[in-house]
């Protein structure tokens, strides 16, 4: 049974900088069966059904945009190359949407400069936030090393278990991110 036009639709999904490919391809997987991106989100988005419509979804990844003139003209940018504005999640990725054409890949990035550049920037914010955690893990370091007989097994090794598994998926995306450039230089 088809679920009728215009009903909304929450879908659940986890994915990390360095697979925003694989999230385009799930929302346009999404689209292609009648769903359309209404809200972003960073564990599920919105969906509203409309299977009279389908498009192709591109994720951009655009810090420090915040509110006013720079903003708008990143937008007006798109705009004037025929992406329609779909939503953003968190405060630096955003979503873009154009109609499906068939024999067509639409890309925000099509040139080999700025898809090097594009995935440069997601990678600084990753070696970023491994050294903003690295700093981290040293100031809680200093305050776990007391409890280490204590609490070795209750608090110590927990914490040092949440770094481990931090640092990790950042030195994981780190090397992702550098193959893919590597791959396209």
């Amino acid at each position: 049974m088809r679920k009728p036009t215009g009903t909304t639709e929450k879908r659940y999904r986890i994915w990390f900088s360095w697979q925003h490919e694989k999230e385009e391809q799930w929302i346009n997987d999404l689209s292609r069966q009648g769903l359309q991106l209404k809200k972003a989100g960073l564990i599920h988005g919105m969906f509203e059904r409309d299977e009279t419509v389908r498009y192709t979804y591109r994720l951009d990844y655009q810090p420090g945009l915040g509110k006013g003139e720079k903003r708008d003209d990143y937008m007006a940018l798109y705009r004037d190359a025929g992406w329609e504005y779909a939503g953003n999640c968190g405060a630096m990725w955003f979503y873009f949407r154009k109609p499906w054409a068939p024999d067509e890949e639409q890309l925000l990035y099509s040139d080999r400069d700025s898809l090097v550049d594009y995935y440069n920037r997601i990678r600084r914010l990753m070696v970023v936030m491994l050294f903003v955690n690295l700093m981290l893990m040293s100031v809680n370091g200093i305050n776990l090393v007391p409890r280490i007989t204590t609490h070795l097994w209750g608090i110590v090794l927990p914490v040092l278990a949440i770094y481990a598994f931090v640092f990790a998926l950042l030195g994981i995306g780190i090397v992702k991110l550098g193959r893919k450039i590597k791959s396209i230089q």
